[in-house]
């Protein structure tokens, strides 16, 4: 094993090389500022680390040995991998490499993080986004255990993570064509109580704000369909199949301009979501930028824009039109 004192410092290369370049001392010590003498002593002491004669000198002028031209090659090539080190934790400080990890529900990353990161990748490009998809509880967790850096969910109860607000989400009423209601401005929940029933699976905020409203009202709803797709009940309930409740977040398409926002005086049927990170864990120097994308992109999709005025209630099922 080799002794400490054997060990080789970056800078010794760097003169190596700097003489090396140049097979002439004093050019070579202007070039790294120091004296000529300073210079020399330096060369010399490397050649007796290494057990090699770098240089040889031919009447007044030096040149390479056979061992300096090979051990040349090596020490520029360890020199620039210092340099990109180095290139490459000045990047990581200033978030303009590294990895960030993302997570949000499908309905989220179709209609505001995957155009957040395509902007983000163009002023970005050497930053490696990983995106994660999953329901509301699950994304919680992503956060919590360290395995996503940014979330976009709605909060829960835990105080150890930092949120900040992008947008409301709010329940929706697809309704199967011909159904009366279309066209309402609102739809209370009691009065489709008998409806057959479209819905994403337990853990999403959509169904969760659902199941809220529906216990608060004594509701046992019919379901045809629990799914983890937004767009999966949607097809089922423009093929009358029954009324997909989604959510506001489901974006701008053709179907949701025909949504009726649902509504319930016992309880909300709307929940705030934000970008969610954990202080306790690694965040990347990216992700204060990501974020402020996330910030200036999270406009209202369709039916966002503002809060739904709650209708009179009617006196029959069928008619809670606004």
């Amino acid at each position: 094993m080799h002794e400490r004192r054997n060990l080789i410092e970056l800078r010794e290369l760097q003169y190596f090389v700097a003489v090396a370049e140049r097979l002439n001392v004093s050019t070579a010590a202007k070039a790294v500022h120091l004296s000529q003498p300073a210079l020399s002593r330096q060369i010399q002491s490397l050649e007796r680390k290494l057990n090699v004669a770098l240089f040889e000198r031919v009447g007044k002028r030096i040149i390479l040995t056979a061992e300096g031209e090979d051990l040349l090659l090596h020490a520029s090539g360890l020199l620039d991998q210092a340099q990109a080190f180095l290139n490459r934790a000045y990047g990581l400080e200033h978030g303009h490499v590294g990895l960030l990890r993302v997570a949000a529900s499908p309905q989220t990353i179709a209609w505001l993080l995957s155009p957040v990161m395509a902007r983000f990748s163009k002023a970005h490009p050497n930053v490696n986004l990983i995106i994660s998809e999953g329901h509301n509880e699950g994304l919680l967790e992503l956060v919590e255990h360290g395995s996503a850096h940014l979330a976009i969910a709605s909060p829960g109860p835990s105080s150890r993570l930092v949120t900040r607000r992008l947008f409301t989400a709010r329940l929706f009423a697809i309704l199967p064509p011909g159904h009366p209601c279309i066209g309402a401005k609102s739809l209370f929940l009691e009065n489709i109580a008998e409806e057959t029933f479209l819905l994403l699976r337990r853990g999403f905020l959509t169904r969760r704000l659902f199941d809220q409203a529906c216990a608060a009202h004594n509701i046992r709803p019919k379901i045809l369909l629990e799914s983890d797709s937004t767009h999966t009940l949607i097809s089922l309930a423009m093929d009358g199949h029954g009324v997909a409740v989604v959510s506001s977040s489901a974006g701008q398409t053709r179907e949701m301009e025909r949504a009726v926002p649902l509504v319930s005086k016992l309880c909300e049927t709307e929940a705030d979501v934000s970008a969610i990170w954990n202080p306790n864990r690694y965040r990347p120097a990216s992700l204060p930028a990501f974020l402020a994308l996330l910030e200036q992109m999270a406009k209202p999709p369709l039916h966002q824009a503002s809060k739904s005025r709650r209708p009179r209630k009617a006196g029959r099922r069928r008619s809670a039109l606004a």
